[in-house]
């Protein structure tokens, strides 16, 4: 970050900014304008002041301010930073607001959402909110083909699954499944970047099938490396119900995974 010349003396210490120091020091202040992580700064910091104030309730904006949570990225937040924190905290009921007449006067408390919110995720606002509400809300996932009841079912209460059955050829069936795996990626616990590269195979296999004499060899290798990937570092069980698919649809094409 720095470059500490040699000096006999500290008076005489030289020092000069490198450049990993500049960007840093730059990268500090894009993230200042930046709204998006302003908000959600203000928002973890109301949680975590909020958790360790007594009875979890505040008192006033100046106490915020004052304590190690008023600051994002060296700059004190504002008063109207902590007033839209908080009334976004009460419309998620992390938090219970009675009113707020001037601004110095700030009284919310943390609701038991807000605790947990506080002490399982770290005060992570959004952390806390994409575990109990889903990644992507209202997401419907189709599957064509054998698929049953016993084997559909997860824990999540922002997915929602149609199960059809289906008499066409397999290979409708695998276009449907790459399409229905390509919709569940955003939450099968997968990175940014192995959700785009895999999203980016699927592409591959689509459009061998819609060619007129699809390779089933470069869709069979498209999907093994798809499904390996998903078996491997997905943490749904709608991961776990699409790779068994997979490999049905792929045994029943002729082209078996295994």
């Amino acid at each position: 970050m720095i470059k500490l010349f040699e000096a006999t003396s500290f008076e005489n210490t030289r020092v000069m900014i490198t450049d990993a120091g500049r960007v840093d020091v730059e990268s500090h202040g894009l993230r200042r304008l930046d709204p998006v992580q302003r908000n959600s700064a203000a928002r973890d910091a109301v949680v975590r002041f909020l958790h360790v104030a007594p009875g979890h309730q505040g008192r006033d904006f100046h106490s915020l301010l004052e304590s190690r949570f008023g600051q994002f990225e060296g700059d004190l937040f504002t008063p109207d930073d902590i007033r839209r924190a908080t009334a976004y905290l009460a419309q998620k009921r992390m938090a219970d607001v009675d009113e707020i007449d001037e601004w110095h006067w700030w009284t919310p408390r943390l609701t038991d959402l807000g605790i947990d919110c506080a002490e399982h995720f770290g005060g992570s606002v959004a952390d806390y909110l994409s575990h109990n509400e889903g990644k992507v809300a209202n997401m419907t996932v189709n599957f064509h083909g054998p698929v049953t009841g016993s084997n559909v079912a997860w824990s999540s209460r922002e997915i929602t699954q149609a199960v059809r059955a289906s008499t066409g050829l397999a290979g409708d069936e695998l276009a449907a499944l790459i399409g229905a795996i390509k919709q569940a990626l955003p939450v099968l616990g997968l990175t940014e970047d192995e959700s785009t590269r895999l999203r980016g195979q699927l592409e591959v296999a689509e459009g061998e099938l819609e060619s007129e004499e699809p390779d089933a060899g470069a869709i069979k290798s498209v999907l093994k490396r798809v499904v390996t990937k998903i078996d491997d570092v997905a943490t749904t069980s709608l991961g776990v119900l699409l790779t068994a698919y997979a490999k049905h649809l792929m045994e029943k094409a002729g082209v078996p995974l295994a």
